[in-house]
């Protein structure tokens, strides 16, 4: 008897017998779909789940996981066989392309597919190149931040400081990228730079004759580029399923990126003796502030995606749902609901309408969801409260630190409650 005839024997026990090759390379070939699909930000949770799905796809009886931020570990059972993988992700980045590639091929592996054909399959997808060139993530980059600076209340002389002061801080934080710099170094380093061509352009405008621009007021949205979205966002989804391992790793990583661009605020701030806690207040009144919000959060969020490598459809998908959202939250927020209020409800608006047009667009829930929450993140908030805590400002330490955190919380809670509601899985208290 052949050996790949030995293993279709159902109880397995033919294996035995001699080295199960088809066994171990089932068992590889779901650990490296798991893998790319972690490196690529998805949420440990979703990367589980697909495994599993994938694991049942190619014969396995049973696979037990354990998923963390940056590793996997996992144990594949068929018959009286067993075997214990594990594998790290050294460098993680964020693919929505990706994710929805190895979705989408999760679902399309049944009884019968080999694991020669998986990873044929895994080979096509991580030989993917970069969706977009570096211009337009350099573009996008800039332009989501333009979209903060006005929904921050910045005029046009803050968007254009912005929008040229971002452009140079992600051309620097690729270019580090490709180098392998240390990543909390190089977030400093993208971070200083674009505050510094801020300051640079804002007092070019200024010897022009044009208005001077609220320096404290639109300084910290030109890092706004930076604020770790997925981990965030990931993360705390992660934690509602009591997945401590994974979400407790991925909020120490967001809060370690953002002190690094917090601190690079503060020093910039402190060396040009500029505040980077003023608030500005609107320079429109309504229709014409709700209407630049509409536009203002659809190019917001558009850039985030594209900055994420996520296709067009999907991208204009979750603009359309965050712009609705996010100017409903601000709606809320003027007529006197608190923030926290006003984000849960933007949250539940973002999960279901992601549950509605998943399924239109052919896109997992995440590269719709982050995208469209990115906006409302209070990243300038967080900011404000670093500069506060190490200049001894307690009062707007405290002040924007609590909002930050309250507003993280909310969204999390509001975009747990869509799941809760629309997928049976998270009706448990931890993935299966």
């Amino acid at each position: 008897m052949r050996d790949d005839q030995r293993d279709d024997v159902p109880d397995g026990t033919a294996e035995l017998h001699l080295e199960p090759l088809r066994f171990i390379a089932r068992t590889d070939a779901v650990l490296r779909l798991g893998t790319l699909m972690l490196g690529a930000g998805a949420s440990s949770a979703r990367v589980r789940d697909t495994m599993d799905r994938t694991a049942r796809g190619l014969g396995l009886e049973r696979l037990e996981s354990r998923v963390g931020m940056t590793d996997i570990v996992i144990t594949a059972q068929r018959g009286q066989l067993f075997r214990t993988r594990v594998a790290e992700v050294r460098h993680p980045v964020v693919n929505s392309e990706r994710i929805a590639e190895v979705m989408h091929l999760s679902h399309r592996v049944a009884a019968g597919v080999t694991a020669d054909e998986l990873q044929r399959e895994l080979d096509r997808i991580e030989r993917m190149p970069p969706r977009y060139p570096t211009a337009v993530r350099v573009l996008a980059a800039a332009a989501a931040c333009t979209a903060f600076a006005f929904l921050n209340n910045g005029g046009w002389a803050e968007c254009l400081s912005v929008a040229l002061a971002v452009a140079l801080g992600q051309y620097v934080r690729i270019r580090g990228a490709r180098l392998q710099v240390n990543e909390f170094l190089l977030v400093f380093l993208s971070a200083s730079a674009a505050l510094l061509a801020f300051l640079g352009v804002s007092h070019l405008i200024e010897l022009l004759g044009a208005p001077s621009p609220q320096y404290g007021a639109a300084l910290t949205s030109a890092v706004l580029y930076l604020v770790p979205g997925f981990p965030l966002v990931t993360g705390a989804l992660d934690l509602a399923r009591l997945d401590l391992n994974a979400g407790v790793n991925r909020v120490v990583y967001a809060c370690l990126v953002l002190l690094s661009t917090g601190c690079a605020v503060w020093a910039v701030a402190a060396v040009f003796q500029t505040s980077a806690v003023a608030v500005a207040a609107p320079e429109l009144t309504e229709p014409l502030l709700s209407l630049g919000r509409l536009v203002a959060g659809f190019i917001g969020v558009m850039g985030f995606a594209l900055l994420f490598s996520t296709p067009w459809r999907i991208a204009l998908a979750a603009a359309a749902i965050g712009t609705v959202a996010n100017v409903g939250r601000l709606l809320m927020i003027d007529h006197g609901t608190m923030q926290p209020v006003a984000a849960a409800a933007a949250g539940v608006a973002v999960g279901f309408g992601a549950f509605a047009v998943s399924r239109f667009v052919r896109a997992p829930r995440i590269t719709l969801t982050v995208p469209a929450v990115l906006i409302m993140v209070p990243g300038a908030s967080a900011y404000r409260a670093i500069v506060g805590t190490i200049e001894s400002d307690t009062l707007s330490a405290v002040q924007y630190g609590v909002t930050a955190v309250f507003v993280v919380v909310a969204l999390a809670v509001g975009l747990t409650v869509a799941r809760v509601v629309t997928e049976r899985e998270w009706q448990r208290p931890s993935a299966p």
